[in-house]
């Protein structure tokens, strides 16, 4: 991945965390979960939302994978659920992103993570490392 493009995609997030708090009376909290320079996905806890970000015009999909919501102690072991979204390129605003809705218990903590996904298969060696995220409580 290009340095570029490495800094570009931190950027974004950088700039999301600042819009997402700066214009909402929520603490709304946008993680990241960037799995190579292609694609990102952010959670936005209040709402228990994902926003999808694909950032090429390669052909490829965005492959949100996370675990199942606990009020325990979240493990990247707990049964995993995968979302895809294909439906081309994004751009890098936020605007435009695919928007996946969940309903989460209150204080639900899980694990997600970011890879591709080509011909509805995923790409072997694509995901990213897991990130830590929390419903809004």
């Amino acid at each position: 991945m290009s340095n570029a493009r490495r800094f570009a995609i931190a950027a974004l997030a950088a700039s999301a965390l600042t819009l997402g708090t700066a214009t909402s009376s929520y603490a709304t909290t946008y993680t990241n979960a960037s799995s190579n320079s292609c694609g990102a996905v952010y959670f936005i806890d209040n709402g228990d939302t994902f926003k999808f970000l694909d950032v090429c015009s390669d052909g490829k999909g965005v492959r949100l994978q996370y675990t199942s919501p606990t009020t325990g102690s979240p493990s990247t072991s707990h049964t995993k659920i995968h979302v895809d979204y294909t439906g081309g390129y994004t751009g890098y605003d936020l605007n435009n992103a695919y928007v996946y809705d969940t309903d989460m218990n209150e204080n639900a903590c899980f694990y997600f993570r970011v890879g591709h996904v080509d011909n509805g298969a995923y790409v072997s060696g694509s995901y990213g490392g897991w990130d830590l995220a929390c419903a809004a409580n």
